[in-house]
């Protein structure tokens, strides 16, 4: 390991310049990723919206973006309180983290609609 550092160093001209390398500490933040994920909750609807009933969902300082991990395929639109407005369809894939809306300002009211009545997964805002 030392002998093929070394080796790196000197191929890149570095020999003679301070090259520090330190290991990740044990105690170290996660990732802002794992930390919005973290905080995700689960949604089920059969009305083709979520949260079902006449509430709100309201973003958290935890994700930058309104994250959703359906348990299959879906579209996806996202809708403001404050503007009435929703963007556009966003297909995400089953099982994974797709954005359903980006750059969403903390503490905002949406609500989710799917192109399905029914859906069920994660979301993480």
């Amino acid at each position: 390991m030392r002998k093929t550092l070394t080796s790196a160093v000197a191929a890149l001209g570095l020999a003679g310049s301070a090259l520090v390398i330190t290991a990740p500490t044990a105690g170290a933040a996660p990732s802002a990723v794992q930390s919005c994920y973290g905080g995700a909750v689960s949604y089920s609807t059969t009305v083709g919206y979520w949260p079902t009933g006449s509430g709100y969902a309201r973003t958290s300082s935890a994700c930058a973006d309104i994250n959703v991990k359906p348990s299959r395929t879906v579209q996806v639109a996202t809708c403001f309180r404050s503007t009435g407005a929703c963007n556009a369809w966003r297909t995400i894939s089953g099982g994974t983290w797709g954005v359903a809306a980006t750059n969403v300002q903390d503490g905002t009211d949406y609500f989710l609609i799917f192109s399905s009545d029914s859906s069920s997964g994660l979301v993480a805002d």
